[in-house]
């Protein structure tokens, strides 16, 4: 049941991480793809791998790129039937606490989400579905990335309200909460700090049930049956992908 052939998808942080790993999948399964982000050459670098994948450049914080890059997809993949909203991560601000942070995170993971969203709303009517990467900070207490964990969920609410406005409109509204995944996130951060990544996320998959940090692909595949017929009367989910980090 989960086949996609011939549906045109919007992937947003495309070029690398959860969502580029989401970008191969669908398009094992006929999609045409088009990958969203702000580095021309790291989104030809993936979309050049794709069989029918384009590249668009445009920021999640600026409302007049979202609007221009919904415009440009439907111009290069010929329409939209998919929208997967990942509104990545600024490094500086994930763990800010002052009102800044607070703000940047809000803008980036829930108004910026609910542009591109409402952008795209008049192209997904009677056919669509939007999966949205949250994450399990979401619903878990931290003392050092509280403002991008609650912007996160701020998203999750925003889920559920699209999802029941939507859902008269044929489209269907979910998100997935990831728990550690094994991305380009983690290099960064280890290079910062001056540790091995492979010293960090083995810290990290200690707080997993499943002891471990998830690839990528595990999380891009919930992320396709979301998408597909198989999950046709699912909406307004959030639903964890975290190999049992919250479980306490």
């Amino acid at each position: 049941m989960i086949r996609h052939q011939g549906k045109r998808v919007l992937i947003t942080g495309g070029s690398a991480g959860i969502c580029k790993a989401t970008a191969f999948a669908f398009d094992a399964n006929g999609c045409s793809v088009a990958v969203l982000g702000r580095r021309l050459e790291r989104l030809d670098a993936v979309a050049s791998q794709l069989k029918h994948g384009v590249s668009i450049v445009a920021d999640l914080t600026k409302e007049d790129d979202m609007k221009r890059a919904i415009q440009e997809a439907i111009e290069k993949i010929g329409s939209l039937d998919i929208l997967v909203n990942n509104g990545g991560v600024n490094m500086a601000d994930m763990g800010g606490k002052d009102e800044a942070a607070f703000i940047s995170n809000f803008k980036l993971h829930v108004t910026g989400n609910l542009t591109l969203i409402r952008a795209a709303e008049e192209e997904l009517i009677k056919k669509g579905a939007v999966i949205k990467i949250s994450a399990g900070l979401a619903i878990m207490p931290t003392d050092k990335l509280t403002a991008y964990g609650v912007a996160k969920a701020a998203q999750n609410k925003l889920t559920k309200d699209l999802a029941f406005e939507f859902a008269s409109k044929g489209v269907r509204v979910n998100s997935i909460l990831p728990g550690g995944v094994d991305t380009e996130v983690f290099d960064t951060m280890a290079e910062g700090l001056g540790v091995p990544k492979e010293d960090i996320l083995a810290k990290m998959a200690k707080s997993h049930a499943m002891k471990r940090v998830a690839e990528p692909e595990e999380v891009a595949a919930p992320i396709v049956f979301l998408a597909s017929k198989a999950a046709s009367f699912i909406t307004g989910v959030n639903l964890l992908v975290d190999g049992g980090a919250t479980l306490g």
